[in-house]
């Protein structure tokens, strides 16, 4: 679509292209890495605290022949959701991560409002929903998951023929 290609010229252009326009090499360089590091960790620090927390079901796909693996239980138990709606207004509701899990097409100004049938539906069918009031609990507990995973306290899950035997 021209639209779409128009938009990535004009961020390459902006982002990468105009630095070098208007500063010696060497400035431009730190500019470009600098937004290229801020870019990432703005991604990923959200991303991170939705799936590495305590109590995440870290294998969601254990299905037996009695009780086949559930698409919409594994989506809210390999996720979180912190905050409230001014989380969601600086991640871009990416705070939101069971509701986006469960509806990705949806628009995420909408997250804040179906929280809390999504939460209740989940209790009625017996699916552990995480919630973190703040990001800060959130840290806490993604901290304590991965001091968890680095001690060996929580183990992989044997496969193949390690199960097996």
């Amino acid at each position: 679509r021209p639209a779409t290609w128009a938009l990535r010229a004009f961020y390459l252009a902006t982002t990468t292209i105009s630095p070098f326009l208007h500063h010696h090499w060497t400035t431009a360089v730190a500019h470009v890495w600098f937004m290229s590091v801020v870019e990432s960790l703005t991604l990923a620090i959200p991303f991170a605290l939705s799936h590495n927390f305590e109590e995440s079901n870290r294998y969601p796909v254990s299905a037996t022949a009695d009780s086949p693996a559930d698409w919409y239980k594994m989506q809210v138990e390999t996720s979180c959701t912190y905050g409230g709606k001014v989380a969601g207004w600086l991640t871009g509701g990416l705070n939101f991560q069971v509701e986006h899990h469960l509806f990705p097409r949806m628009s995420s100004a909408w997250y804040p409002y179906i929280q809390a049938t999504v939460m209740q539906v989940c209790a009625k069918h017996g699916v552990r929903y995480a919630y973190y009031p703040t990001i800060l609990s959130n840290i806490r507990s993604t901290v304590s998951y991965i001091a968890d995973v680095g001690s060996g306290a929580i183990a992989p899950e044997p496969t193949g023929k390690a199960k097996a035997q």
